[in-house]
């Protein structure tokens, strides 16, 4: 396969990274409106809630995917025909539906008992966060068609937020933000799978091919659930030791690196499929691009955090709920360790089915976060935390690094490798 014939067969990197990171900012536009107005409009305890319902749902959500996210692409990507395609996905709705109802209603418990002054809105935004889980993005990714999120996930979503800005300035409760977005979920997979399947749900795939499926991606499972348990662990830890109250200025800065990370979601997609697409010494070529663009993607989003972050955080949620400079440092220095260590997951690692050596590097780095942000935490409050987040994704990015050297030098001497350079 040359670059020509990748040319025609899908769209190239341009249109890609277009339309992947068009999406986001579409999606983003109202939550950025509403979030302010919910801000102003809860008190600090609710504001907190929101903010800690997110982080647990967000974990639950990993959990539910079931590693479909991870490896579901490049699965998706070798189907040959539209069939199979189909019930590659038609597998991967039921493995995540079971799982998204048990996952969702345990982040609803653990998210109510985290933040008491205000549980039913810590619950609601846990479970709403939680349905994250049944994304058709990877599914989108690797057909290369950006409009499945467009029209599935993004335009429903829009019109739950846009009705619950003003459902909130009636009643005073971001309670209703939370229930309408969980409801948007609900009807986007709807309309998805009457269009498609011409049914509600897709053809059950049987018992048997279900645990099969569960079988093959344990590895890819375990590396979600520890990647966003360091990931999302911030603002639930900061909840626990530090209190509701304490945890609203943390919030902010969170809700911000939360943001960002719809940069690095946006161009991971774009460039996954780009990449895994081609053949190896094209994709040799093409990884060295997704590096770069996504080396761009650290740098901007550290000046963001670092620089500006105080000052829009100051202007989206307002003067007392601002963020902490020294907060913000430690979360862009996060954001980089994650944004680099994105294309070598996603792009390198797992396709080359090292899925068992990211999980163990994804389990390293969650415990050092993990201990870091509880020890830190108790002695420095949020400064800590965000702390103990840093240093979690760093290693996580040093382990990635070393993995991929490994593998380079494994595929250097392998007896292939040097008979074709002889």
């Amino acid at each position: 396969m040359t670059d020509a014939s990748d040319a025609q067969r899908s769209p190239g990197i341009v249109r890609r990274l277009l339309g992947f990171s068009m999406l986001p900012f579409f999606a983003s536009v109202l939550p950025l409106i509403a979030v302010p107005i919910m801000s102003r409009a809860s008190s600090g305890d609710e504001y907190a809630a929101l903010g800690i319902g997110m982080g647990v749902g967000a974990f639950a959500a990993a959990v539910a995917l079931v590693g479909w996210n991870l490896l579901g692409t490049p699965l998706v990507i070798a189907a040959e025909t539209s069939r199979e395609r189909e019930l590659l996905y038609a597998r991967s709705f039921y493995i995540r539906g079971i799982a998204v109802v048990l996952a969702a209603a345990a982040s609803g418990i653990v998210a109510a008992v985290i933040a008491p002054p205000a549980a039913a809105t810590a619950a609601v935004f846990a479970v709403a966060t939680a349905l994250n889980a049944m994304t058709l993005s990877w599914y989108a990714v690797a057909v290369a068609s950006p409009g499945l999120v467009l029209w599935y996930e993004v335009v429903p979503r829009a019109i739950a937020t846009a009705l619950a800005i003003g459902v909130v300035l009636v009643t005073g409760r971001i309670f209703w933000y939370g229930a309408l977005l969980a409801l948007s979920f609900f009807a986007g997979l709807l309309i998805f799978h009457l269009r498609t399947f011409r049914r509600v749900l897709p053809a059950w795939p049987g018992g048997r091919q279900l645990r099969d499926d569960v079988a093959d991606m344990r590895a890819a499972w375990g590396v979600e659930t520890m990647t966003s348990l360091s990931t999302n662990a911030p603002v639930p830890v900061a909840g626990a030791l530090i209190g509701t109250a304490g945890t609203v200025s943390f919030s902010s800065s969170d809700r911000i690196y939360r943001y960002g990370l719809m940069a690095i979601i946006a161009a991971g997609n774009a460039l996954q499929g780009w990449v895994l697409e081609s053949t190896a010494e094209v994709r040799r070529r093409r990884n060295i691009v997704a590096f770069a663009i996504m080396g761009a993607v650290a740098l901007i989003g550290w000046v963001v955090l670092a620089i500006l972050g105080p000052f829009v955080s100051a202007l989206m949620f307002g003067a007392d709920k601002a963020g902490d400079p020294l907060v913000f440092h430690f979360y862009a220095i996060a954001f980089v360790g994650l944004t680099m260590a994105t294309p070598l997951i996603r792009n390198i690692l797992v396709p080359a089915r090292r899925d068992r050596q990211v999980l163990l590097a994804s389990i390293a780095a969650a415990v050092v976060a993990f201990v870091a942000m509880v020890v830190s935490g108790l002695l420095w409050g949020g400064v800590g935390v965000a702390l103990g987040f840093a240093l979690g994704e760093v290693v996580n990015l040093a382990i990635c690094v070393l993995l991929a050297l490994s593998l380079h030098r494994s595929r250097h001497d392998s007896p292939q490798h040097q008979r074709e350079n002889s």
